[in-house]
């Protein structure tokens, strides 16, 4: 039985998101999507955006990474963004094209750590406990 390549759940002031297996460009369309509508659910809200990363495999194409439109997801209230990696982590191409162009103005600095710790650091300082242990649990899950 597999599972789904990515969840996207929200819970009180956050977003948590896990990302798993080998994507497509495909899967990358309906991850967007999925994102993109759950952050209009927001509806002006104030959110900070957690990511598990951790064994996300996205292909070495050209037409994967030369998206020809660019990307619009409305962050304006989003005020953190957390990546958890791995060493098989990728994802230095999307770091660049959607947190350093100066296209992008956006409030908060994308964080990136290999560090569960570090990561749930940053869920403390963002969160109540209840959003921290939500986290734990959805990292424990994957």
């Amino acid at each position: 039985m597999s599972t789904a390549p990515f969840r996207i759940e929200q819970f009180r002031n956050c977003i948590v998101v896990t990302l798993r297996g080998k994507w497509n460009m495909t899967t990358n369309i309906q991850y967007l999507a999925t994102l993109s509508e759950i952050l209009k659910t927001r509806k002006g809200r104030p959110f900070h955006l957690f990511v598990d990363m951790r064994s996300w495999q996205i292909p070495k194409s050209d037409t994967f990474n030369q998206i020809k439109a660019p990307l619009k997801l409305d962050r304006r209230n989003q005020l953190s963004e957390m990546w958890l990696e791995d060493e098989t982590t990728d994802a230095d191409h999307i770091a660049e094209k959607f947190f350093t162009l100066s296209s992008n103005k956006l409030s908060f600095k994308l964080q990136r750590t290999h560090d569960v710790t570090v990561f749930m650091t940053h869920g403390k300082n963002c969160a109540d406990e209840a959003v921290v242990q939500y986290i734990q649990t959805a990292l424990d899950y994957n």
